[in-house]
């Protein structure tokens, strides 16, 4: 048996991989192209306008995330905020929460409860933001 295998409970005896190689490559493969965007975007390159602002008028929660990541890869927090402040005052919760659940992914665990509703309260947080920057 492979060091990467634990036994699964069960009649059958079976055996599954205590983490996934080709979980890992994806996530890899996500980050990669998250850094081709951003070097696309700061060489000029064109971005995805906002459909629900094209359609509404309104900012969408998400409207100025372009905006919001060019500036902090400038180190511009001022500008980062102006683009889109809750995103940007909430990244490293958003980031300890994205590695946290990748981790549990991974190893083919389950995030559990907690972090289920830490995302279920953040996603709540960012409805609430994107009313709000409607109304002023």
């Amino acid at each position: 048996m492979r060091p990467d295998m634990v036994k699964e409970s069960g009649p059958e005896g079976l055996y599954r991989e205590r983490y996934s190689s080709r979980k890992i490559r994806f996530l890899l493969l996500v980050c990669l192209l998250g850094i081709a965007c951003l070097i696309w975007l700061r060489m000029g390159g064109p971005s995805v306008p906002c459909v629900f602002h094209k359609l509404t008028g309104l900012e969408c929660p998400g409207c100025g995330v372009t905006r919001m990541i060019l500036a902090l890869s400038r180190l511009d927090l001022q500008a980062a905020m102006k683009a889109n402040a809750f995103l940007t005052v909430t990244l490293p919760y958003l980031t300890a929460l994205l590695i946290y659940s990748a981790y549990k992914w991974i190893r083919n665990e389950k995030a559990g409860a907690k972090a289920e509703a830490a995302a279920v309260v953040y996603c709540i947080g960012l409805i609430l933001f994107g009313i709000f920057r409607n109304l002023t």
